[in-house]
């Protein structure tokens, strides 16, 4: 017997491809979930009498962070993993312009607090010269800001910078 749930893919043309089947709804919802893990989407789950439930998985922001302590990077790549984002941490500004040379996209960049304010100010404005669409965001220890980041954000203030992320990643 056939099991009873299938999952189909929505293709950028609006077709669906077959991706795999599941014995109740629940399994489904979790495959499809698996499945949009490495390709995100909208995915369709069907039963045998034809009914469709639509499920969408928007596609992961890629957030760059740029931090100037090992603890404090894990600390923040491990929140912002857990509301949805992949993280690519590194720990100084010599990090961050070797590792970008290797990678493609980035949707948001997040300057961290602790080093001194000369050496966070030349990072964001190569960033700026070399990435001028991607928005910075820069966490910092006081109300202070720091000139040429497009948000600053006081650090100790995880709901402020957290909406402040997905603003930037919209």
């Amino acid at each position: 017997m056939l099991p009873p749930f299938h999952i189909f893919k929505v293709q950028s043309d609006g077709s669906l491809r077959w991706m795999e089947a599941a014995v109740d709804v629940e399994r489904a919802k979790a495959g499809a979930k698996v499945l949009a893990a490495s390709a995100p989407g909208e995915y369709v789950i069907t039963n045998m009498t034809g009914e469709k439930i639509s499920v969408k998985f928007p596609p992961r922001r890629i957030m760059f962070q740029i931090g100037y302590d090992e603890k404090e990077l894990k600390v923040r790549a491990e929140l912002f993993r857990r509301v949805g984002h992949e993280v690519i941490s590194v720990a100084d500004n010599e990090a961050a312009k070797n590792a970008l040379t290797s990678i493609n996209n980035v949707d948001v960049f997040v300057v961290g607090h602790i080093a001194p304010e000369q050496t966070r100010k030349e990072i964001v404005g190569w960033l700026k010269a070399n990435y001028p669409k991607v928005k910075i965001i820069a966490l910092n220890p006081s109300k202070d800001q720091l000139i040429g980041a497009d948000y600053n954000v006081v650090l100790n203030d995880h709901d402020e910078w957290l909406s402040l992320l997905a603003a930037a990643t919209a």
